[in-house]
């Protein structure tokens, strides 16, 4: 026996009976963006009834978000003047129901949205233990099912109490004051009263019963899902449309499905000696929704769907002076929960540009050669930026094919993207012995940078991965290339001094001198960006005097207000190139510094 549950996804009263046969179909074609049916050319109805139709529509397009994805199922059929229900699916297990929609075309209006699940009988097995757990859950579905139908009776049966009343009550009226027979009537209102009674108590006790009865139903098939014997399954959508008059209509069906991802993918590639770099963004993606996706129209997403749209309400606290209660009769304190809402939303299906006609860019005239150059060009084109707000759409200019396996991941190109770098090389002797090699360029694409591994490569050559942050529109990125050995940086404490001064206060100081010497072996300048630091004085007994900066630090906005007041010295400067035959000319920096307290004091964190 088939069970159906119904559920309502938008209400309507014109529809009050739905009859549906399996004797109608509705085939689209094979191309999803212009469809014809296959069966007969039209269906007739005469009826106000809805005719119940299998709608066979196609996955024809995907929106994927970061966590799930929005499914779009289209086709295109014709239909006579009528009402009719398509029957759509089987929907995958993981869809949610409540998120389906539908959409029509011109020449049709819709009505209702519901969704179906349809529980099959479960096959038999020789497995024991299987038909053992298949009978348990066959009589524990009896037993729910009788106790519905007693529940069934129960609520007829006051009916028929309430009908009763109603017409002792007109016969109490009308013989009032002439035939009436108290004794009569007192019995009657007796036997009701205990009727309405009893029967009511009974509904009370089947209600228990029911809930009890549905607990173990859902235990039995917990066990028979872990016997490896669970019913199957099937969950459809029911769109009801009602045609004005012959009429081809386009539908659309639209769900949530879970177990479906993607995530961003880079592969930079820089090129120092151009002041070049290419950044390739790809999407990786995985799903295992439990259907294929054959040659969808792919967009990926930055939204998120599975939070809220709307931000928590900060709570009010209130201030009360009461006398404080015994422990035992403290209350307890409630706590507000805020529930997140899924968004659901669903995107059109990506349109794909030509260029037509014979004149085209590098034509030839219109040969097949050229028509095909043209082709693959929009086939390698970047992925269309839309959406607004905080969500962005990259809509792939391709057909995507994914399969449902957990253990598969896909990759499609998002974009390619060239960007104007200022590389430099950044030397910290005090920490690191090591120049590393760092870009900066600003993301004048139309593509917002997600967080995600990127590879990384300095030529042809691969130097690892790196982790690429989260850029906005018109933001900063900043990569490492990894370690630059032409180029050397060493850092040497020169002299150190310790001593007293002072004639009516005494004072003690330490004076220190320093110098790094940086030596570029490369046949082209470099750029050099140097840190080092000196103490930072949090008493104003203690003081620190930086003297003979050679040559001067930096004077850029960013570092004069941030890193300079903690103490940090920066010098940007260019290293010349080695000569042919010679030796790399080594540039030096050299600085000195004081540090001096009270003779009576102690001082801490000073160091070389």
């Amino acid at each position: 026996m088939q069970q159906h549950a119904l559920r309502t996804v938008s209400l309507t009263s014109v529809l009050l009976a739905m009859p549906w046969c399996t004797d109608l179909w509705l085939t689209p074609h094979a191309n999803a963006s212009s469809l014809t049916a296959l069966s007969p050319a039209f269906v007739e109805d005469d009826t106000t009834k809805p005719v119940a139709m299998r709608a066979d529509l196609k996955v024809s397009s995907v929106t994927l978000y970061r966590g799930r994805a929005a499914v779009t199922r289209s086709g295109n059929t014709g239909f006579r003047a009528g009402v009719y229900e398509l029957r759509v699916g089987p929907l995958p297990e993981t869809a949610d129901l409540d998120s389906v929609q539908a959409k029509l075309g011109e020449g049709a209006k819709l009505l209702e949205v519901k969704t179906e699940t349809v529980t099959l009988p479960a096959p038999s097995s020789d497995n024991p233990r299987v038909r053992e757990a298949l009978a348990k859950y066959d009589e524990a579905r009896a037993t729910s099912d009788d106790v519905s139908r007693q529940i069934a009776n129960n609520d007829v049966s006051l009916k028929t109490i309430d009908g009763i009343a109603a017409k002792v009550s007109s016969d109490a009226s009308q013989a009032l004051g002439s035939s009436l027979e108290p004794t009569k009537l007192e019995a009657q209102l007796n036997f009701i009263a205990k009727e309405r009674d009893r029967l009511t108590s009974r509904g009370l006790e089947l209600a228990k019963s029911k809930k009890e009865a549905e607990g173990v139903v859902a235990m039995r098939l917990r066990e028979l899902n872990a016997a490896g014997g669970a019913p199957p399954v099937e969950r459809f959508a029911l769109v009801t449309i009602v045609v004005p008059r012959d009429a081809e209509v386009a539908t659309n069906v639209t769900y949530l499905v879970a177990n479906a991802t993607w995530q961003p993918a880079y592969t930079v590639r820089g090129n120092p000696d151009a002041g070049a770099l290419a950044l390739e963004f790809d999407a990786v993606v995985r799903q295992a929704t439990g259907e294929d996706w054959n040659d969808v129209a792919l967009v990926l997403s930055t939204a998120q769907p599975t939070r809220a749209a709307n931000p928590r309400t900060v709570p009010s606290t209130y201030i009360e002076v009461y006398d404080p209660a015994p422990p035992e009769t403290l209350g307890m304190v409630s706590k507000s929960m805020a529930y997140d809402m899924p968004v659901v939303a669903g995107a059109p299906a990506p349109e794909m540009a030509m260029e037509g006609g014979p004149s085209g860019p590098g034509g030839t005239g219109g040969g097949i050669d050229d028509r095909a150059a043209r082709r693959y060009a929009g086939l390698a084109a970047d992925a269309s930026v839309g959406g607004t707000g905080p969500a962005v759409e990259y809509r792939i200019p391709r057909a995507f094919t994914a399969a449902s396996n957990a253990d598969t991941e896909r990759r499609t190109r998002v974009a390619n993207l060239d960007a104007k770098p200022t590389f430099t090389l950044v030397a910290q002797p005090l920490v690191e012995q090591d120049v590393y090699l760092r870009a900066r360029f600003r993301n004048e694409s139309a593509y917002i940078f997600l967080p995600g591994e990127a590879r990384m490569y300095l030529g042809t050559d691969s130097i690892g991965r790196a982790n690429l942050s989260e850029v906005p529109v018109g933001g900063e990125v900043e990569l490492w290339f990894g370690k630059e050995p032409r180029v050397t940086a060493r850092r040497e404490m020169t002299t150190k001094k310790e001593g007293e001064s002072g004639v009516f206060s005494k004072s003690k100081g330490i004076d220190r001198a320093y110098r790094i010497v940086l030596e570029n072996t490369l046949a082209r300048s470099v750029d050099v960006e140097v840190w080092d630091r000196v103490p930072v004085s949090r008493n104003e007994a203690a003081k620190v005097e930086l003297k003979d900066v050679t040559p001067a630090l930096a004077t850029d906005e960013k570092y004069t207000k941030d890193s300079k007041p903690q103490g940090l010295l920066k010098w940007t400067l260019a290293l010349p190139a080695r000569a042919d035959g010679a030796d790399a000319k080594p540039v030096t920096i050299s600085w000195k510094s004081r540090v001096s307290w009270p003779e009576n004091k102690l001082i801490s964190g000073d160091v070389d």
